[in-house]
């Protein structure tokens, strides 16, 4: 009698996309693809930051972990590294296949008071994948104001979407003062993808 194959059971290679798969059929409303990010997304987003991939970094939704070896692979440190993800079982492989970075198990809307409580070091950057076309825009308010007040001053928030527009609403950008800018379009990736890009606007100086 044959028995169920279980991931274990997979090469390593492989066993991320399966429980990917497994855990977007299970909940489509955290996972919205079938498919991880290609690597060329990570590539993106990490290309973006600059000089902040020498700061710490904050990956929202990690998932099965696509673009954080990419960050990685291209000069993030695993030390400076930590993985935000609010489904348990792949946040027990992120830590199984990236143990020497941080992951927290939890929700994107709570970051600033688990960063506060933990005493998080200053943060150049967020990287997110979350699927915040599926989400309301007060909980797109919440992830936004909870990722500002932990970035530092010149900090970066960018997020992954394959909408052509911003995924962060307009009322949403105004309303936390955001310059919001498209970074790239990502054609080799299913399905294409853009890279958006969100900074405070400068204040103004005082007269």
């Amino acid at each position: 009698m044959s028995k169920l194959i279980e991931l274990s059971d997979l090469p390593q290679a492989a066993q991320g996309p399966v429980l990917f798969w497994q855990r977007a059929i299970e909940n489509p409303l955290q996972v919205c693809s079938l498919f991880p990010s290609s690597p060329f997304v990570g590539r993106a987003m990490t290309e973006v930051l600059g000089k902040r991939i020498e700061s710490h970094v904050i990956e929202l939704g990690a998932g099965t972990g696509a673009v954080t070896r990419q960050l990685i692979r291209n000069g993030v440190e695993p030390g400076k590294l930590t993985l935000v993800e609010i489904d348990a079982r792949l946040g027990g492989h992120l830590r199984r296949r990236f143990p020497d970075t941080d992951v927290l198990i939890g929700s994107a809307e709570d970051l600033a008071k688990v960063w506060q409580e933990r005493n998080g070091e200053n943060v150049g950057a967020i990287i997110s994948t979350l699927p915040m076309r599926l989400f309301s825009k007060k909980l797109i308010y919440l992830v936004m104001k909870n990722s500002l007040q932990v970035l530092d001053e010149g900090g970066m928030f960018v997020q992954f979407t394959y909408r052509q527009t911003s995924p962060v609403p307009p009322r949403v950008v105004n309303a936390l003062r955001l310059k919001a800018w498209r970074y790239t379009r990502v054609w080799l990736n299913l399905p294409p993808a853009a890279i958006w890009v969100y900074e405070r606007m400068p204040q103004p100086r005082e007269i």
